[in-house]
């Protein structure tokens, strides 16, 4: 697994104004890892993959010096699939302006438009010169924490994707594990703020002070001191400076992302094959009553990752978790 498994990496930013009934202009950031067309699956699939709170696009493309195998992008082009990481609406590259207005049903509108954007130039090929049309392209739609999150609302409002995995999101109730159940409840009750709450209500420096650590929920012990370091040394969730997988800034409407049944409406219309995927100390505190949410899907599976923590990518084995990704993908695709 290496760079060479990518034939061509391409940066864009992809004008979703049309869907935003806010002052433009509002540009969605994405990353187009793109393997060899003769290395494609078949049916070809792209996978599109959005990052949690505080994080950028570059989550699933990671790279640290004496450190090998934290690009998941790089993973899933080895494996012959299309893979198209990108920043919501007021994270990393794209645009922020409105960052304090935005709304979780902004983000997820505006994830939607940019996806069916790439997805036609895709299948059309006109994304770039010299790459084969691919008519017969599936989508599938990942994200991690709060890209989950956002993932499974655009499932729900628009019908975006042909499957769709959570990695590290619940359902039924996300919240941060910590070390004793005080400091649980802590973190639970700065943060059940439900749907009604406006953004402008929230703040995402207020809330992360009730979360007494963020080091024990989000990294397993043997995760090196130096990655651990790269991660969380310029702050966490408010970064005073920024790694390259990590944003400066967070909208405030994910805070109430972590409220009890925030995503209830839109995961009962969820039709198409879903993933809930944990690490073994993570948000879900009953990964096994996941698919309760899902009252209409068709197929829903849960995976628990040992060893790992609610930051997958950092931990020793998210080789674990990306396969299992891959496999289901080419598993639940070929029923679409």
């Amino acid at each position: 697994m290496s760079a060479f498994s990518i034939s061509k990496r391409l940066d864009m930013h992809v004008d979703v104004s049309a869907v935003i009934p806010l002052p433009g202009p509002h540009r969605v950031a994405m990353t187009v890892y793109l393997p060899d067309v003769d290395r494609l699956t078949q049916p070809p699939v792209a996978i599109f993959a959005s990052p949690g709170g505080g994080y950028t696009r570059h989550y699933y493309d990671m790279s640290f010096a004496g450190h090998a195998g934290y690009s998941e992008a790089e993973y899933h082009c080895a494996q012959g699939l299309i893979f198209i990481a990108y920043d919501h609406l007021g994270v990393g590259d794209s645009s922020t302006e409105h960052l304090g207005a935005y709304t979780v049903e902004h983000l997820a509108a505006a994830n939607d438009s940019a996806v069916r954007q790439v997805i036609e130039l895709l299948r059309s090929g006109t994304l770039t010169e010299g790459y084969a049309a691919l008519p017969m392209l599936r989508k599938v739609g990942i994200g991690q924490s709060m890209g989950g999150c956002i993932t499974l609302i655009m499932q729900g409002r628009h019908a975006t994707f042909d499957a769709v995995a959570a990695l590290g999101y619940s359902a039924l109730h996300t919240v941060l594990p910590q070390r004793n159940p005080e400091d649980v409840k802590r973190g639970i009750d700065a943060h059940n703020q439900g749907r009604e709450a406006a953004p402008a209500e929230l703040s995402v420096q207020q809330s992360s002070l009730q979360i007494v650590d963020f080091v024990y929920p989000f990294h397993w012990e043997d995760v090196p001191q130096d990655i651990l370091e790269a991660d969380m040394a310029g702050g966490y969730p408010i970064r005073l400076t920024a790694p390259a997988f990590g944003s400066l800034t967070v909208p405030p409407c994910a805070v109430a992302m972590m409220s009890e049944g925030f995503i209830r409406e839109e995961a009962n219309l969820i039709t198409v094959p879903v993933l809930m995927a944990m690490g073994e100390r993570d948000v879900s505190q009953h990964p096994q009553l996941e698919p309760s949410a899902f009252a209409q899907a068709r197929d829903v599976s849960v995976f628990v990752v040992p060893s790992m923590a609610h930051m997958h990518n950092f931990a020793s084995s998210r080789l674990t978790l990306w396969a299992r990704i891959n496999r289901w993908a080419m598993m639940v695709i070929t029923d679409v």
